[in-house]
């Protein structure tokens, strides 16, 4: 089965080698270095083999990739050797230790990194919005994958869903593509004061508790685990939270 589809049109791709790109057989897709670029053909044609340029857009959805171009100059994660980042991926990969089968890593950023963080026995699949790096993943955004329904068995936002502006499409996106009973895995940063974004250059949310089981509420929640921040900030928490889609 080709588990791809394209963005605009939803209908499956094929590659076409002598060109370098997959098609639906209207609509072009570049692959660049091995990466297959699945935005919708509006983000693709702004973007013109290059980031977008700082102006003014009328079309929402570029609108929006641009404000994502723009958070992603200024994040970052801690470093790789740090003592957060490293709790944090230990903490995560318990979390997941029991999940098998297919997985799909949304905002994956380093897919090396990501794919080591689930058991041996899953097949990892990593996408990110952006085109940076040399590894192996697929950019697309994550209110529109690029993927058939229900194939996978696992989707996952670690500590990537506070970078995404729409977050209820992601997560109905994330229900669509995956089978039920599958899961829903969410690592993210809970707020309990200070929760302001004026003074934050990275994500697009602070999210209150309340608000990830808002929007949760379609799914059956099985696991959950709040830590102390592992930067040992007071005023937020680190929230783990699986839930399935009910069969």
């Amino acid at each position: 089965m080709n588990m791809l589809l394209s963005p605009d049109a939803r209908k499956p791709l094929s590659f076409i080698l002598e060109k370098g790109i997959l098609t639906d057989g209207l609509a072009e897709y570049p692959v660049n270095a091995g990466i297959p670029i699945l935005h919708s053909q509006k983000i693709l044609k702004a973007l013109n083999n290059g980031p977008l340029k700082l102006d003014y857009y009328e079309d929402s959805l570029v609108q929006y990739y641009l404000l994502s171009q723009i958070k992603h100059h200024f994040a970052h994660n801690a470093p790789a050797a740090s003592r957060p980042y490293e709790k944090h991926l230990f903490r995560f990969s318990r979390f997941c230790e029991n999940i098998g089968g297919l997985v799909l890593d949304i905002g994956c950023d380093d897919p090396r990194v990501g794919a080591t963080i689930f058991p041996e026995k899953c097949k990892y699949i990593g996408i990110d919005p952006m085109m940076s790096g040399d590894s192996f993943r697929i950019s697309s955004i994550a209110e529109i994958l690029p993927f058939s329904d229900a194939i996978f068995d696992n989707v996952v936002f670690n500590t990537s869903l506070d970078h995404i502006l729409d977050y209820h499409t992601a997560i109905e996106e994330a229900s669509r593509v995956l089978r039920k009973d599958g899961n829903i895995i969410i690592s993210t940063y809970v707020w309990d004061e200070r929760a302001t974004l004026l003074t934050d250059l990275f994500h697009f949310h602070h999210y209150r508790y309340t608000q990830i089981l808002d929007a949760l509420s379609a799914f059956d929640i099985t696991q959950q685990i709040i830590y102390q921040c592992p930067k040992k900030d007071t005023h937020r928490h680190e929230l783990m939270i699986m839930a399935s889609k009910p069969a």
